[in-house]
């Protein structure tokens, strides 16, 4: 999962794992995109300038795919690029999604 989460790092247009308010740009640059496992769990990092409606779950849902092996990490790779939503897999549900801080450069 690991290796599918480093393609998200870079400047990328996310069309495929989000919706944008209206007009705006799917583009966004994300900074940090990894996972750590902590005792039981496993953990998702991700930092970016900027997330669409339901980026981040729909991410994890298609990172989740690879850890299953439902996708292999060039699918995942596709899925970025096609920049379509119905590319994307299941949307992880909202349970156990905290944001942990919010930065804003000066």
């Amino acid at each position: 999962m690991n290796q599918a989460a480093a393609h998200l790092v870079g400047i990328h247009d996310f069309a495929t794992f989000g919706n944008p308010p209206q007009g705006i740009s799917t583009t966004r640059e994300v900074f940090t995109a990894n996972w750590k496992r902590q005792d039981e769990l496993l953990i998702f990092y991700i930092e970016a300038n900027a997330f669409l409606y339901r980026m981040v779950r729909t991410i994890v849902g298609s990172l989740k795919s690879v850890g299953e092996g439902k996708w292999c990490v060039e699918d995942f790779v596709t899925a970025l690029h096609a920049c379509d939503r119905s590319w994307a897999a299941t949307v992880a549900p909202p349970q156990g999604l905290y944001l942990v801080s919010v930065a804003y450069s000066d």
